[in-house]
């Protein structure tokens, strides 16, 4: 027996020096065990509430640009007062860098393909498709197109790099995120590199949306005009965002803007007025990349599985892991402002929510930052100075999805089998070559060459776009010949904006990805402005691919500025989008995209209908669960149901739904009846076309308008009943018996138990989340919710005088979960409360107000 006691203590010896010693053993994503569990400095150290202390502290940094306070409020919120915007791009910097390390850190080796550094092999695919799409090497562009070409922005940033890594200079291993031990990594230096990192992986969750290979197919597959009847240009009923007012009638496009192309050969170093640097060695781990600019990317492009009107909800994969914005059909948003005349305040009031990925912590940074002449606040992204949705003493301004298609592809035909020369014009082009490294831990790295063309770089070598160049906005890097600014000076202009003019200035450098940016006054001016540039396509409207074998098949240039569409002032009151369709049919450049066709009706009926609006009402709206794609809808199932064939359970069931009055709130068991049966009824309507077949279909308002005009189309029969010709109501009724007998006899489950919504933390670490979310919302109502993904942030500022403004966060300022600031507004925001966006005047107010005090020196 004494042996087989020794033996077993020998083997649990054994397995704790192999656990406890080493970092993933056996391939298992975890850390060493006995560091992790070390009571000094592993995971314990990060309970301890002094880590996230916002009491009175003082930092010596030896840096000219440390000079300033930052004050904290009771909800944790930091109050940044510099004596000028380098001071308080630093201080923001540092705060951010104290609060969100490992997000900023993280999301951005996500974008940049440096995943598998410290994850291993399972995101090797991942990182390398980042890095053939060029991410890691526009960001490198783009840094160097700022640093020599927009000096007053790149020096922001660089005062931003230097506060980040000043926290971190400062702060001791042991204190680091509980990520970085969970993950067995160490932060990575700042850089304005890792800034243009984060740009980029914003362009690609909310500007890389693209169908052109499943396009393609259908239309060759269903020919022409059954392709053009369920694919329409435009919504007849559409509530664009700048209505036609008689502006562009007649009116021809004017002179484009000259393009800045993808480099190739040998003039790519200098092309267009952007910088394009040479090919840079891969860096490792912990490196700083503006010593050797690196690699690229965030999360995958937009996943054409999960397209507007798929037949399922979406559900978080693992590519959403780790990334800041992931690519979902709903990223999106809502925002509206209201001129003076239907103000209860007799003052313009505006409203802004960002419809994101829902993720601990929360993808926005709330914060006010004052410096002389400037005192705003609002919500920026932790890895840029800034604000980007905010107000001041003067104006208010908020950002929602353009949507429109800035992603081309074009067949390339290559010499041979080398893919480093193709056919265009004639003759033999050259590819530039690009190579990079994706370091994987625990075993080679993997060197990874890209060609690149004229149109862009050829990131596949199978499926749907192999041998296809992308030809994406976001790789482009235009100098100061044709914008004053960069994105940086956007936010920073619009943070210190105190005028139309100013709000107008600061777009004029946005190159993407395309917002619409809406602007109140609080001397009665309103306006909004799809902002971004926009392609304009010389060959062909960019929904299919295109042959790349001539030049004169590229994009010829982008809409210029004065002619991208404003709406000032409308005598209607109000201005307002939530990704619908941009424009009306007289603009004269014409754009494809995705467009949302129901939160945006939905909300300016409200407002047509609403003579005055107050703060209360404009919050009341942001939180409306009310479902107008079901209110059309739902009324046309029900009429093409047999009433007298149903039993007492049918009759119940069909009676819950009746009664319905088409809000999606979480107890709500008609909203679950709702979605279980259109998404049966339009998966048997296009029954040709599923989920996997490689095709699009059609959008869920044509479908309703099939349903509602053409119940008998050809469209309904199901093609696999041979000998029975089906129509709307023989559809509608089986899937009501398909639902009816799966419950047997049960009711549906609530609305909230069926969306299944819920805050999980940025890495999908278990119990760094939240629980379910029970209240309303929808992926059609203006309170937008839909699995992980939501309202990432609210705000209603009412201007005048003195300025008052609201917000709600699902989460808090701190990125440790351990800190009782990690979810201290979650509660809140799930129940439709906001809070006071209060703005401390002077630091004399704040000193009497805060809760906690950093000085700065």
């Amino acid at each position: 027996m004494k042996y087989i006691k020794l033996a077993a203590a020998a083997l649990c010896f054994g397995i704790w020096l192999f656990f406890g010693n080493y970092a993933g053993p056996a391939g298992l994503p975890v850390p060493a065990l006995g560091d992790f569990f070390n009571p000094a400095t592993g995971f314990w150290r990060n309970t301890l509430p002094q880590l996230n202390d916002r009491e009175g502290r003082a930092f010596s940094l030896n840096h000219p640009l440390a000079k300033g306070d930052i004050f904290f409020d009771d909800r944790g919120v930091p109050h940044v007062f510099a004596d000028d915007l380098e001071s308080a791009c630093f201080l923001q910097g540092f705060v951010n860098a104290a609060d969100r390390l490992w997000q900023m850190d993280i999301s951005t080796r996500a974008t940049e393909g440096r995943l598998s550094e410290i994850l291993g092999k399972r995101t090797m695919k991942r990182d390398i498709d980042q890095v053939r799409r060029g991410f890691r090497y526009t960001a490198a562009r783009e840094t160097d197109t700022m640093r020599l070409q927009f000096p007053d922005d790149y020096r922001m940033l660089e005062a931003y790099s230097a506060g980040v890594n000043a926290w971190l200079d400062q702060l001791d291993p042991k204190d680091y995120p509980v990520e970085y031990k969970l993950l067995d990594h160490e932060p990575l230096r700042w850089s304005p590199y890792r800034t243009a990192l984060l740009g980029m992986g914003m362009a690609q969750s909310l500007s890389a949306r693209y169908d052109d290979a499943r396009t393609a197919k259908t239309r060759q597959d269903f020919g022409p005009d059954l392709f053009n009847e369920l694919f329409p240009k435009r919504f007849p009923r559409a509530s664009p965002i700048v209505p036609d007012d008689g502006r562009y009638r007649n009116t021809q496009p004017i002179a484009p803007l000259p393009l800045n192309a993808p480099p190739q050969g040998a003039d790519a170093e200098r092309r267009m007025g952007a910088i394009a640097p040479a090919a840079a060695p891969a860096t490792k781990a912990g490196s700083d990349p503006d010593e050797a600019k690196p690699d690229l990317g965030t999360a995958p492009l937009y996943d054409e599985a999960y397209s507007l009107n798929d037949d399922r909800l979406y559900v978080a994969g693992p590519e959403d892991a780790y990334t800041l914005m992931p690519a979902h059909p709903d990223n999106g948003s809502n925002n509206w402002a209201v001129a003076a005349d239907k103000s209860n305040t007799r003052h313009p009031m505006l409203a802004s929510d960002p419809h994101l990925s829902l993720t601990l912590p929360s993808i926005w940074y709330e914060i006010q930052v004052s410096y002389p002449g400037v005192n705003a606040r609002g919500v920026g992204l932790p890895g840029t100075p800034g604000i980007m949705i905010g107000f001041n003493d003067h104006v208010a301004y908020g950002e929602t999805n353009v949507g429109h298609d800035v992603t081309d592809w074009f067949a390339i035909e290559w010499t041979d089998t080398t893919r480093t020369k193709y056919r265009l014009d004639g003759a033999a082009a050259g590819a530039r070559m690009v190579k990079d490294t994706v370091f994987v831990k625990g075993q080679a790295p993997e060197v990874i060459e890209t060609p690149w063309t004229v149109f862009g770089p050829v990131p596949y070598t199978d499926g749907p776009y192999a041998d296809h160049a992308m030809r994406w906005l976001a790789h482009d890097t235009p100098g100061n010949k044709f914008r004053p600014h960069t994105i940086v000076g956007t936010f920073l202009g619009l943070m210190s904006a105190t005028s139309y003019e100013d709000y107008k200035q600061a777009l004029r450098g946005y190159v993407g990805p395309a917002q619409n940016f809406i602007f109140a006054h609080k001397d009665g001016d309103i306006g909004i402005r799809p902002n971004g540039f926009f392609p304009i396509r010389a060959v062909g409207d960019g929904a299919t691919p295109l042959r790349g074998n001539h030049r004169a098949n590229n994009w010829s240039g982008t809409i210029p500025f004065d002619a991208r569409p404003e709406h000032k002032n409308p005598t209607r009151g109000y201005v307002s989008s939530a990704n619908q369709v941009t424009t009306g049919p007289n603009y004269p450049y014409p754009y494809i995209g995705g467009f949302d066709e129901y939160r945006g009706r939905f909300i300016n009926r409200h407002l047509d209908h609403q003579e005055v609006m107050n703060q209360r009402t404009m919050k009341e709206l942001q939180l409306s669960s009310h479902n107008l794609f079901a209110e059309e809808l739902t009324p046309l199932l029900i009429a093409r149901i047999k009433r007298d064939a149903l039993d007492s359970d049918g009759r119940a069931l069909l009676r819950l739904i009746s009664e319905w009055d088409y809000n999606c709130e979480g107890n709500s068991r008609a909203a679950s009846l709702f979605e279980l049966w259109w998404r049966k009824v339009y998966s048997f309507t296009f029954d040709e076309m599923p989920r996997d077949s490689g095709y699009v279909r059609p959008d869920l308002w044509k479908w309703n308008d099939l349903v509602r005009e053409k119940p008998t189309h050809p469209i309904f029969d199901i093609d696999s009943t041979a000998g029975f010709r089906e129509t709307v109501a023989t559809l509608t009724q089986r899937a009501f018996d398909e639902i009816l007998e799966e419950l047997d006899g049960e009711l549906p489950k609530t609305w909230a138990e069926m969306r299944n919504s819920h805050v999980n933390h940025l890495g999908q670490i278990p119990g760094f989340g939240s629980g379910l979310i029970k209240t309303g919302g929808s992926r059609y109502s203006p309170r937008a919710l839909s699995g992980s993904h939501g309202a990432s942030w609210r705000m209603v500022v009412e201007l005048g005088p003195q300025p008052r403004a609201w917000g709600a966060l699902p989460g808090g300022p701190s990125g440790h979960p351990a800190s009782e600031l990690y979810t201290i507004d979650l509660d809140d925001w799930e129940n439709g409360r906001y809070h006071e966006l209060v703005r401390w005047e002077d630091t004399g107010e704040a000193k009497l107000k805060s809760a906690g005090h950093w000085r700065v020196e």
